[in-house]
């Protein structure tokens, strides 16, 4: 796998190195002194990387997982499969955490390949089966294997240089440097996109190191759907069993009944698969005999595939799309890559009014969600060449572009309440831009970031799957003091949440208003925020628009 990663990592690696020998060439040429960004930026980010473990495990309390010297303290089958991965892999055992907290999730972090940790969610525990945990646990471990947590580290340095290099140049007396200074942030933003890239390039040679050690790359696709999209019904079974690998108990009995379950489960899968469309029973049969809804599955991989946004938020993302997580997969030519997960059966179905529709609004929409910061970066130069009328101009133009982008992501239309959370996930009219005014029952299960004490977003989940809740609010630390204060007492209850649901590309619902079994409403205020702040630009700057062309 070592030569898959280095191969997609290399022009991300080689456009990092152009884009720190340009930025250091126009310092040279302004008389500037190189060494000073360079030294505060290695400074930085070697200060990060030293002290970032730390304080992950600060604040995400784990239960830690100790190694007894040739083995996982845990009856949980997360210990020996962790155990087992890392052997093979020729790593030390890494140490290993189980967070409290009902969110689907499991990361790598540490230093080096000797102090890594993996830390996995009891919501993982509960909603993947034996042959997904594996394929999870083999991807973190996969990423121990290739340094990532270095390579990450190094490349990251690159953006905080050429950031500081545009913070020299901004705060120079000479008229000059104005414009010199709007492409060196052009320049930190690039390097940013190349610094995601990368990211994305580990995340699937990971994937591929998971799919050669473990024979089940269709294990990790269910896995990467459930997780991903928050799809599957959580087995009481396997949150008995989640819940052993917390208070380290016995529970036999219990996970043999699961393993009955899953099986019963897969033969009564088969006996409905007439009912498939025939074009899509790959994806469909994988589906059925990973507990969920073949529809939804589709309908979710059907957006990543075919709609235009899905490619365009991509390259703003740490991870690649699931679709094209599957679609790499399913191409490596490894001997477990996926048989029933088919990507590929998913591209065919990209026709249709609904995504002609689609397609036609990405045009409408690009320059709605991007028109309000060009306007910012002209009002910028503007600034620096102290052209008041320019600047009166970016402002109204911005702000309306900016009040038209608020409508857009949140109407002021009612509520519609939907019967399951997993059929939003079919909606290809909802985008980045796009929102949805919806409503949804269900129980909070967890936060945003999972374990993290001041997260204040939650996670919503009924009987079909579970969406991200996004509480916004547009003064100082209210986010963090409500994940503080009253997170803790929302968790575990049922909730009726309205919202604006959202894909960029992840599905997402920004809180409009929340409403648990017991206790006070929560209310989002940022909407009303947006909307005011909006109208206030584009009357200030049109009001200065027309003083400015009357006084000449």
């Amino acid at each position: 796998m070592t030569g898959y990663v280095l191969r997609h990592s290399a022009v991300s690696l080689t456009l990092l190195v152009a884009l720190l020998a340009a930025g250091g060439g126009v310092l040279l040429l302004l008389g500037a002194p190189l060494w000073v960004p360079v030294v505060l930026a290695v400074v930085v980010v070697a200060a990060q990387y030293a002290l970032a473990p730390y304080l992950v495990q600060w604040l995400i309390p784990a239960t830690r997982i100790a190694w007894t010297g040739d083995r996982y303290d845990t009856d949980h089958e997360v210990g020996a499969l962790v155990a087992r991965r890392c052997a093979e892999a020729g790593v030390r055992p890494v140490r290993l955490g189980i967070v409290d907290d009902g969110t689907p999730n499991a990361f790598t972090f540490g230093h080096t390949r000797g102090n890594a940790r993996i830390y996995v969610t009891r919501g993982l525990l509960e909603r993947l089966d034996e042959q997904e945990l594996d394929a999870v646990v083999a991807h973190e471990v996969g990423h121990v294997r290739q340094n990532d947590v270095v390579v990450m580290a190094i490349a990251g340095t690159v953006p905080v240089v050429l950031y500081y290099v545009y913070l020299s140049l901004r705060s120079s007396n000479n008229a000059n440097t104005a414009i010199p200074a709007v492409v060196g942030f052009l320049g930190y933003l690039l390097s940013q996109l190349v610094v995601l890239s990368l990211s994305r390039a580990r995340e699937l040679g990971a994937d591929h190191y998971s799919c050669s050690v473990t024979g089940h790359g269709d294990a990790l696709c269910s896995a990467l759907v459930k997780i991903g999209y928050g799809m599957g019904q959580v087995d009481a079974e396997r949150a008995a069993a989640a819940h052993e690998a917390k208070v380290d108990k016995q529970k036999e009995r219990q996970k043999v009944l699961a393993k009955e379950e899953r099986r019963h489960q897969r033969v009564r899968a088969v006996g409905v698969l007439g009912i498939a469309d025939q074009a899509q029973a790959a994806t469909v049969l994988a589906a059925r005999e990973r507990g969920l809804e073949p529809t939804e599955v589709i309908g979710a991989l059907r957006w990543d595939t075919c709609n235009p946004w899905a490619r365009f938020s991509q390259l703003f993302s740490t991870h690649p799309l699931i679709v094209r997580r599957i679609a790499s997969l399913e191409d490596s030519g490894l001997p477990g890559a996926p048989r029933r997960w088919s990507a590929h059966a998913v591209a065919e179905s990209c026709e249709g009014p609904e995504l002609s529709r689609a397609r036609r609004r990405f045009w409408l929409e690009l320059p709605v969600r991007y028109l309000p910061f060009i306007a910012l970066l002209v009002g910028a130069v503007a600034w620096g060449l102290d052209d008041l009328l320019l600047m009166a101009q970016a402002a109204t133009v911005g702000g309306v572009a900016l009040f038209v982008r608020t409508a857009l992501a949140r109407p002021l239309a009612p509520s519609r309440p939907q019967p399951r959370v997993t059929e939003l996930l079919t909606r290809l009219d909802a985008s980045p831009v796009t929102g949805l005014p919806v409503e949804l029952r269900g129980r909070v299960i967890g936060r945003g970031t999972p374990g993290y004490a001041l997260s204040p977003d939650l996670v919503v989940q009924d009987d079909s799957g579970f969406v991200p809740v996004l509480y916004l609010q547009p003064w100082p630390f209210a986010r963090s003091l409500f994940g503080l204060l009253r997170v803790p007492d929302l968790l575990d209850t049922d909730v009726v949440v309205r919202g604006w649901y959202r894909r960029n590309p992840a599905p997402v619902l920004e809180l409009r208003e929340l409403v648990p079994e017991r206790g006070a409403r929560v209310r989002g205020v940022q909407w009303i925020a947006a909307y005011l702040v909006a109208a206030l630009i584009a009357a200030v700057g049109g009001g200065a628009w027309m003083y400015l062309s009357l006084s000449a």
